[in-house]
């Protein structure tokens, strides 16, 4: 099931300013900025810790107080968009 989803990292290129209540990303091949509200700049702050899928669904209901049946597909949704963006990668793509 959604165990199987790939652990995801944030790439080199991309640099990212945590402000109060929101992210702002920078991928620096493209120069495009990104601006991301303050759930997806939670979820955004996992991934820099190196957190799973799983770890990035329990801090989402810890600090928002949402339920796990919401907050699974929102992450899953942000992680695609954020790597249609390539705003992030799967952990070891690209390495070896």
């Amino acid at each position: 099931m959604s165990d199987s989803l790939p652990r995801y990292c944030v790439p080199d290129d991309v640099l990212a300013a945590h402000l109060e209540g929101e992210a702002v990303l920078l991928h620096m091949d493209t120069k495009d900025y990104y601006r991301l509200n303050a759930t997806a700049a939670v979820v955004f702050k996992g991934l820099e810790r190196g957190l799973g899928r799983a770890a990035l669904v329990d801090d989402l209901c810890a600090q928002f107080e949402v339920e796990r049946a919401d907050a699974a597909p929102a992450v899953d949704s942000l992680l695609a968009e954020l790597a249609e963006r390539r705003l992030v990668s799967p952990a070891g793509a690209g390495q070896g």
